[in-house]
């Protein structure tokens, strides 16, 4: 099935075709009204958490039940005359949540829907503010978690990994995380990408990458059976890329010397990262 959020508090449900078994069936669509017709707000964002589907209209959230679509409960997770959810992703039973000209990124219990973390980016970004020449404010334009990184774009092009951790206090996760564990945001080992965009990052997504070539993979380990076990995960991760999409390519290299070397076409987010410490 496909959902669809329109601007009208609902959310249409289009299912394939059950007599051709291709295509979609248009004409026959379930609509699902979350807001009062008097009031609509705008659904913004639709992302499946668990078991379940999440949708941010306005300042809510609207929990659907799979696969019978039916709301299971309703949220307000921001009061405002222009409030308005604009990205959610879930990770093990956390779901991370920002909102329009916000700099704050919200981590929700799934299950409770109470707030257990708040990561502010000006905070995050104060010690390079400066010399990095941020001289507007920061909003959160991108949210991406992938391999147990917080990956997150900003309104200033910069883009920051925050590692995520679930609830051990001394254990990082290094395998997939249970989907009945929070992860929570390691805020301290924030790190920059010295690759950014001259505006807003508009998107962050993971794309396979089609090819058998893995020679930049570690290779240089011991032979045990559980270095080989790293050695087989890491190559299965160098199959799949990080994307950001926006406006020029801008280098952070050179920062620190006061110059900038800027160059108008899209990049690879690779690992060249600097860490930011308070």
């Amino acid at each position: 099935m496909v959902m669809v959020g329109c601007a009208d508090s609902s959310v249409a449900v289009f299912y394939k075709n059950k007599e051709s078994g291709k295509g979609w069936n248009t004409d026959n669509y379930k609509l699902v009204m979350l807001g009062k017709s008097m009031s609509p707000l705008p659904v913004s964002v639709i992302t499946p958490v668990r078991d379940n589907v999440w949708v941010g209209y306005g300042g809510n959230i609207a929990v659907l039940t799979v696969p019978n679509i039916a709301i299971k409960e309703t949220h307000v997770f921001t009061e405002g005359e222009r409030a308005l959810v604009t990205h959610m992703v879930a990770l093990g039973t956390g779901v991370w949540i920002a909102c329009r000209f916000s700099s704050v990124l919200t981590l929700l219990d799934s299950l409770s829907l109470q707030p257990l973390q708040q990561v502010n980016m000006e905070e995050v970004l104060k010690p390079v503010s400066i010399s990095y020449g941020f001289t507007t404010l920061i909003r959160v334009s991108a949210v991406l978690c992938y391999n147990n990184l917080l990956w997150i774009g900003t309104s200033q092009g910069a883009m920051v990994t925050i590692p995520l951790k679930s609830l051990s206090p001394s254990t990082y996760v290094t395998e997939p995380p249970s989907d009945t564990t929070p992860m929570f945001a390691v805020r301290h080992e924030a790190r920059i990408s010295l690759h950014g965009h001259q505006g807003s990052v508009r998107y962050i997504i993971v794309a396979k990458y089609n090819s058998d070539d893995v020679t930049s993979c570690p290779r240089k380990m011991s032979n045990t059976s559980a270095n080989s076990e790293v050695l087989l995960r890491r190559r299965s991760a160098c199959t799949r890329i990080v994307l950001s999409g926006g406006e020029g390519y801008i280098s952070y290299r050179d920062m620190d010397a006061g110059t900038l070397s800027t160059i108008r076409r899209g990049r690879i987010i690779r690992g060249f990262h600097r860490p930011l410490s308070s």
